[in-house]
């Protein structure tokens, strides 16, 4: 049996960045993923053949100078070189076939009469549909907000907590407001799985956890068992769920309670002469099948432009969904190339989140057991790196 200071079971940026941390402690740090790719929710499709150099995002789009802690892991690591500013494009209405503004879809009536609310209501305790609903109005986050909201999180929104959604973070003026990188988000992907004390295995199962006074084994489903005194888990809510029960029975209970939503991308590029539509940041849909359509636009590129369109899980097949995306492009079918899909699973959850999440926090106290994701604080890049450093904070109390 091969031994580690850390394992971490789970390499999206949550699992990497508490790798990254303990790595830079001099820690030798195993980190073992189901899928055959690290990243989870950074995933930088790099094109092939006739658009080769070109990348399109299926999940993450867009950091920002506010991500304190992904700043600190780019510096680490030696990729602030590799930052790309993005276009100043906005993001426009998709109303039947019809590209609209924003503006024009808002009633301003509405809005000014209800916004004076936003400074007396508190978000504690609130949806996004209960606390933004009385801010900028019924019909307003009926038509506009509620779609918006829903584009943000790829899912419905209207029961998300409403002190979930957006976090303000202090903003680092040497940097620009936002931004990509070279190659695309997955390049953070890159610089972190190379880093000295850090192993990564992809395309591997873990099918049982044990622990004893020595710390933790850990069973990969071909029969390799590996041992370290720390674990992290940062495998989604369910397959974390699964791990911790033989190890933490009321800490996989609470997991348990979590809630997922699938999301089915399907991304893809058109060359640019056949294109009409105007340059923009992405689409919010309104009564449609799909969430979002989030645009390449915001990096040029000299013949291509390219899409991920955020599709409701299990409403459409890929054919249905292509002869969509060409209506809304004004295409031919025919004319979307490098189609890709990918299926991913965000948090799904709904007021009173917190309580679970505080609850993961207590039975963790005082153990060698991390618990890190996109979970507790936000979904955003920034809130899984500030949990898993502040996981690491209390693994380094013990060193």
């Amino acid at each position: 049996m091969k031994q580690f200071d850390a394992i971490v079971i789970g390499a999206g940026i949550s699992g990497l960045s508490f790798a990254s941390h303990a790595a830079a402690k001099g820690l030798n740090t195993l980190v073992l993923e189901k899928s055959d790719r690290p990243g989870g929710c950074f995933h930088s499709h790099r094109f092939q053949g006739s658009a080769e150099g070109f990348w399109l995002e299926l999940g993450a789009h867009t950091c920002y100078n506010s991500y304190g802690g992904l700043l600190e892991l780019m510096e680490r690591h030696g990729l602030m070189q590799s930052i790309l500013p993005r276009e100043k494009v906005s993001f426009k209405m998709l109303v039947g076939n019809e590209v609209k503004s924003i503006p024009s879809q808002l009633s301003f009536v509405e809005l000014f009469t209800s916004a004076w609310q936003l400074f007396t209501l508190k978000k504690d305790g609130e949806s996004v549909a209960s606390y933004y609903g009385r801010i900028v109005g019924r019909k307003n986050y009926k038509n506009v907000f509620g779609p918006a909201f829903n584009a943000v999180i790829s899912q419905r929104a209207d029961d998300f907590p409403a002190d979930m959604l957006f976090n303000k973070r202090p903003r680092r003026k040497d940097v620009i407001k936002s931004f990509t990188l070279k190659g695309g988000l997955n390049s953070v992907i890159d610089g972190l799985v190379a880093a000295r004390g850090i192993t990564l295995e992809t395309g591997v199962e873990v099918v049982r956890i044990s622990k004893d006074a020595s710390g933790y084994e850990v069973e990969l489903s071909e029969g390799t068992v590996y041992g370290a005194p720390r674990l992290t888990l940062a495998a989604p809510p369910p397959a974390s769920a699964t791990l911790a029960a033989g190890i933490a029975p009321e800490l996989a209970k609470v997991l348990s309670a979590l809630k997922l939503e699938t999301i089915e991308t399907v991304g893809l590029a058109v060359q640019k002469s056949k294109l009409q539509l105007p340059l923009l940041a992405g689409l919010i849909p309104i009564g449609e099948e799909f969430y979002s359509a989030v645009s390449r636009d915001t990096v040029a590129h000299d013949s291509y432009r390219g899409f991920s369109f955020h599709f409701k899980s299990g409403k459409l097949p890929l054919d249905a969904k292509l002869n969509r995306i060409a209506q809304v492009l004004k295409v031919k079918p025919e004319d979307l190339e490098q189609v890709v899909e990918r299926e991913s699973q965000l948090p799904s959850p709904v007021v009173g989140h917190k309580a679970l999440t505080d609850e993961v926090d207590r039975l963790l106290q005082g153990s060698s057991l991390y618990v890190t994701g996109n979970y507790f604080a936000g979904m955003a890049v920034e809130d899984c790196i500030v949990r898993s450093k502040k996981e690491f904070e209390r693994l380094a109390e013990t060193l």
